[in-house]
């Protein structure tokens, strides 16, 4: 496994879209815990810059990453040319995966 640490995280902005929308919709259910959620994604994302090949590839060849205590994936994929990571989105696992096509 080769770290990556050279590698720039992009969040594009349907990922961005997502991470807000969800964050409210946990805030709105018990004060604090949307934090908590982006809190677990910070920390995913942390993982997949210093080891973007650790997660399988599932979608499309994009890789995904399982946060923590959250039923949510995130969907990224390496572009090695550019040395960066794209975050291209936090997807609900209780939702059907053809979305993500």
């Amino acid at each position: 496994m080769k770290l990556k640490e050279n590698y720039k995280v992009i969040i594009s902005e349907t990922a961005k879209a997502d991470i807000k929308k969800n964050a409210n919709w946990y805030n709105k259910k018990q004060a604090g815990l949307g934090k908590r959620f982006t809190q677990s994604l910070r920390e995913c994302i942390k993982t997949v810059k210093l080891q973007p090949e650790s997660c399988r590839i599932r979608y499309r060849n994009n890789r995904v990453i399982i946060p923590h205590k959250f039923p949510y994936i995130i969907v990224y994929n390496i572009n090695e040319e550019n040395k960066t990571i794209c975050i291209i989105a936090v997807f609900n696992t209780n939702q059907n995966p053809i979305k993500l096509k």
